[in-house]
């Protein structure tokens, strides 16, 4: 688990307002907590995800957006490694698909 590149804040959004429990698991740095995000973005707000990876100049390598068919809209985030950039994304679809 990659923790250089964690985002603390991120990971507590994730954990009360996404997944809706107390305590806070790792989100942002391990694949393994992440996969069950997409799994209840998927089911809740009957997201897609779409995944790239990109060798660039920026530094951000991986594109990561979920897909609302409902909206007709895509929440798209970047970052170093692919549990940040998920969890951007589903934050942004969160805040958008629940109202909040």
């Amino acid at each position: 688990m990659r923790t250089d590149y964690a985002d603390r804040e991120l990971d507590q959004f994730i954990a009360t307002r996404v997944m809706e429990h107390v305590g806070t698991l790792a989100y942002t740095a391990d694949i393994t907590h992440t996969w069950k995000v997409v799994e209840r973005m998927a089911r809740k707000f009957h997201c897609e995800l779409k995944m790239d990876m990109f060798l660039g100049v920026s530094g951000e390598h991986w594109i990561v957006s979920f897909y609302s068919p409902r909206k007709c809209k895509r929440y798209e985030s970047r970052g170093k490694t692919a549990p940040l950039a998920i969890c951007r994304a589903a934050k942004e679809a969160f805040l958008d698909l629940a109202g909040r």
